[in-house]
């Protein structure tokens, strides 16, 4: 072999050896983003498992602490604005100022750090399930803790303890002690308030807490390579009419941020992960999902 052959033969060996080490330092590289993204994931996951986790304490009680606690800071307001001496007619004629009631009812809720601590704990959830590591298929999460937030700020709110204690009709105000008149609308509101959570929102919510910790769990399963490739999947979107006329932009966003509308998202989305989760896994979620549609017609 003569020596440009050698020479040639030597120089396309060493452009191979360069290929094959780009090819290699490449792979390695997107092992290790791979690695770093599903690691960045999974902490995500767990993040939002715990919160969950935490959101549930109060939910064990017969008589969520936090709807007690705002139940009677709104009293406590309420108290504030009768005056001094005040007699029971001063407190029926309270009552029967609507507007005013209402006032007293958003003070009273912003100023229950109970209520303000369960909120932010919904926030939290949503914050972080919002994480751009969630992307994807993974927006399950996210579009979850969208159905969640609508649910506890439909009975967590200032107009639902409003509703409530416009609602009172103490007997004997005109006769009775003042301060009889006001323990009794403390029980009633926060013996009212509670059995309305008790009876429509507690167990739902409780299935969407555990829903979301479900998914992130079913997840959490997934191997590094499928949790990231699931993340850079298309996103599931409703089917809408791309040539549709928009008559009224308002309430066309109510409409796709209502109730309604956040759980067929979640439950589009689920459908789209039939086949990418444990089958066991998305039954249940399956399950759940079911029980909170339930819910909603009731």
């Amino acid at each position: 072999m003569s020596a440009g052959m050698i020479t040639a033969w030597a120089t396309l060996g060493g452009v191979v050896a360069a290929i094959i080490t780009i090819i290699v330092t490449v792979c390695l590289y997107r092992h290790d983003q791979r690695q770093q993204r599903a690691a960045q994931t999974r902490e995500d996951l767990q993040a939002i498992i715990g919160d969950c986790g935490r959101f549930l304490h109060p939910l064990s009680e017969d008589a969520p602490y936090p709807i007690l606690h705002t139940a009677a800071t709104i009293i406590k307001e309420f108290c504030s604005r009768l005056g001094e001496s005040p007699k029971g007619k001063d407190v029926l004629a309270l009552l029967q100022n609507k507007d005013l009631l209402l006032s007293i009812c958003v003070e009273g809720w912003v100023s229950s750090t109970q209520i303000i601590r369960m909120m932010g704990m919904v926030e939290e959830v949503e914050r972080k399930a919002s994480s751009h590591n969630l992307r994807g298929k993974l927006l399950l999460i996210c579009q979850a803790s969208f159905l969640l937030a609508g649910i506890v700020a439909k009975v967590c709110s200032p107009t639902s303890f409003y509703n409530m204690l416009s609602q009172l009709e103490p007997e004997s105000c005109q006769n009775d002690d003042v301060q009889v008149i006001l323990n009794r609308l403390t029980v009633e509101l926060q013996n009212g308030i509670c059995q309305t959570f008790n009876d429509n929102y507690k167990e739902t919510i409780k299935q969407c807490l555990y829903f979301i910790q479900q998914a992130s769990g079913a997840f959490l399963q997934l191997e590094d390579q499928k949790l990231v490739h699931l993340a850079k999947k298309r996103e599931v979107h409703q089917n809408i009419e791309s040539n549709k006329k928009i008559e009224d932009p308002i309430h066309e966003i109510e409409q796709e941020t209502s109730l309604p509308c956040r759980l067929h998202q979640v439950n589009d989305m689920l459908k789209a992960l039939k086949h990418d989760i444990d089958e066991r896994e998305y039954q249940l979620l399956s399950e759940l999902i079911a029980l909170i549609y339930v819910w909603r017609v009731q």
